[in-house]
């Protein structure tokens, strides 16, 4: 037997032959896939199919181009109001405010250079202040009833004790105290001393016009009757010093001479300072 003409081989030509015709013959064949555009370069070329872009035409009629500069720049202006007219200024004022600077600068350097040549001048100068001394103190006709009569008379001296510096003594006024209680006055004239100058003052002091208590006048009894009676002699005087390149102020000096002690001879009307013959010395008060 012929084996191609077996049923079975018969059978497998038909499926075949089956097979192609369906699969060839029911549509149309399958299109080729499009080329993969990932790899793709410039210069290649647009693959099959794919049209080109068409080239840039420009703007069309009637469209003006946008200027390069867009937005346009656009100007302000300072909208005017009641209380500006114009829109406000600005100046530099740095110069001025330089000037005011240097100027406060300067002065300040120059008060201070004022400062330290004053104290400079002070402290090789420094004034000092004169010494007051009492050298005598007298009295006659010293009596007392319901009031004082009685002739003072009594010396004092002053020394500048400044080597450059001269001084000047105005309303100089001396007292004579009981207690506290004026019982004669004096005035001096206004005078100028050079430097390490001693001048001494012979003064009567006056008891006329005072008006004692009678409590004073009891004391004063009773003291003489002691044999003495102790005093204090009272120097005022305005007093300057001065020199070719400065000068003080004027300033009020007191001297107080206390504890002088005047004896009185053979309980007499008459008394003199006992200090043994040395001046006694004055303690000074500004």
């Amino acid at each position: 037997m012929d084996p191609s003409h077996d049923g079975k081989g018969s059978q497998k030509e038909s499926f075949s032959k089956g097979s192609s015709s369906h699969m060839y013959d029911d549509g149309p064949p399958p299109m080729a896939a499009p080329p993969n555009t990932m790899y793709y370069s410039p210069g290649m070329g647009y693959p099959p199919g794919v049209h080109a872009p068409p080239p840039h035409q420009g703007y069309p009629p009637g469209y003006a181009p946008y200027p390069n500069d867009y937005p346009p720049q656009q100007a302000y202006h300072y909208p005017a109001g009641p209380y500006f007219s114009n829109p406000p200024t600005y100046h530099n004022d740095g110069g001025a405010r330089a000037f005011v600077r240097g100027f406060i600068l300067c002065s300040c350097l120059i008060f201070t250079g004022l400062f330290f040549a004053t104290l400079v001048l002070a402290l090789l100068l420094h004034p000092h202040l004169p010494v007051y001394t009492v050298n005598s103190l007298s009295v006659t006709n010293f009596n007392i009833s319901t009031t004082l009569t009685a002739d003072w008379n009594t010396t004092f001296s002053i020394q500048n004790i400044n080597d450059k510096l001269n001084g000047f003594f105005s309303d100089l006024k001396v007292d004579l105290l009981h207690k506290d209680d004026m019982i004669a006055v004096s005035y001096v004239s206004d005078f100028a001393m050079d430097k390490n100058e001693v001048k001494r003052f012979d003064v009567k002091p006056s008891s006329n016009g005072f008006l004692f208590p009678s409590w004073d006048l009891d004391n004063m009894a009773k003291e003489k009757e002691s044999g003495s009676i102790t005093f204090v002699l009272r120097i005022t005087s305005m007093v300057a010093f001065k020199s070719s390149t400065m000068s003080t102020r004027s300033a009020l000096v007191l001297a107080l001479c206390d504890d002088l002690k005047v004896v009185f001879q053979n309980n007499t009307g008459n008394g003199a300072l006992d200090n043994g013959g040395k001046p006694i010395s004055c303690q000074l008060y500004i």
